[in-house]
């Protein structure tokens, strides 16, 4: 089993290149199944759920070894159960995480100790069920969850839901980006390109469970290989993704985590099978927002 821990490359490391720093041990309280770390560059914090502990810590940013967290959510009353992914809204100041027991939950980017959450988006009319991927687009006022639902085929009910930033309580999504031309099949983390109002996720496109892969293939997935799609915050219902990017040529086979660069034109992915990160340029991704007369199609 390896060691938990949080590495930092330099940007354009490549290869099987040395982190320049490593956060690890038994004081930096980071664990296993650490899945939707997040880095907040205003205020220089690591943002990082852990499943096993039902918290949330935050590390300083330039934090090495094992530098104790400034801050841990963690307790009854926070609600949170086993966290599996978040991201900082930094604009409005605010950790919005999975809690674990299907429900998104809201707190102070600088709350501590066992708190309650400012707002808790959970019920059957949400649709929330499994959270993997969770996305704040503050410039448009939307939170973007990659929800997970297995029905123990290849047939998939994953879908992107779409809700307002503040709602809260059972309220349904304003979209939901969802069936077999969406190609999403155990969709994973989503990430939002805000200036461009573009939604980018990471879909495995396969089961772990093999018995049923010959029921009603999806037509997404020849290779059963996954992939990273990008969709317009406005699209609803099954739409297929404005871009892909997939194949052979990109070592993607199940990409699990996604983060991008629009500055200097670049996606990056972590890949659950290959164990390695892949950074892709794709300048062509953020040169001008998606078209409604074209359907933003490329």
């Amino acid at each position: 089993m390896s060691e938990p821990r949080i590495s930092a490359f330099a940007r354009l490391a490549n290869g099987n290149a040395k982190p320049t720093r490593v956060i690890a041990g038994q004081t930096a309280r980071v664990s296993r199944t650490m899945h939707g770390l997040f880095y907040n560059a205003k205020n220089d914090e690591i943002v990082v759920p852990v499943a096993l502990g039902g918290a949330i810590l935050t590390l300083p940013g330039g934090a090495n070894g094992g530098a104790p967290p400034l801050r841990i959510i963690q307790g009854p009353k926070t609600g949170l159960v086993q966290p599996d992914t978040l991201y900082v809204d930094v604009l409005h100041d605010e950790i919005v995480a999975d809690s674990g027991n299907d429900s998104v939950v809201v707190f102070p980017r600088t709350a501590s100790g066992d708190i309650e959450p400012i707002r808790t988006l959970g019920g059957p009319k949400t649709q929330i069920s499994n959270i993997y991927g969770i996305a704040v687009d503050a410039v448009h006022n939307l939170i973007v969850v990659g929800n997970r639902v297995d029905t123990g085929g290849r047939t998939s009910q994953d879908a992107i839901l779409i809700f307002n930033r503040t709602d809260t309580g059972d309220v349904a999504p304003r979209g939901i980006i969802t069936g077999p031309r969406t190609g999403i099949i155990k969709i994973r983390q989503v990430v939002v390109d805000e200036d461009r109002a573009q939604i980018f996720a990471t879909i495995k496109n396969n089961f772990e469970n093999y018995e049923f892969e010959q029921e009603r293939p999806s037509p997404w997935n020849p290779d059963r290989t996954g992939f990273i799609g990008v969709w317009s915050i406005t699209d609803n219902g099954d739409v297929p993704p404005r871009g892909v990017i997939k194949g052979p040529a990109t070592g993607l086979v199940w990409p699990a985590g996604v983060a991008i660069n629009p500055v200097n034109g670049e996606v990056y992915a972590i890949d659950s099978v290959s164990n390695a990160l892949f950074m892709f340029r794709v300048p062509e991704f953020f040169k001008r927002p998606p078209s409604m007369s074209d359907g933003g199609r490329r």
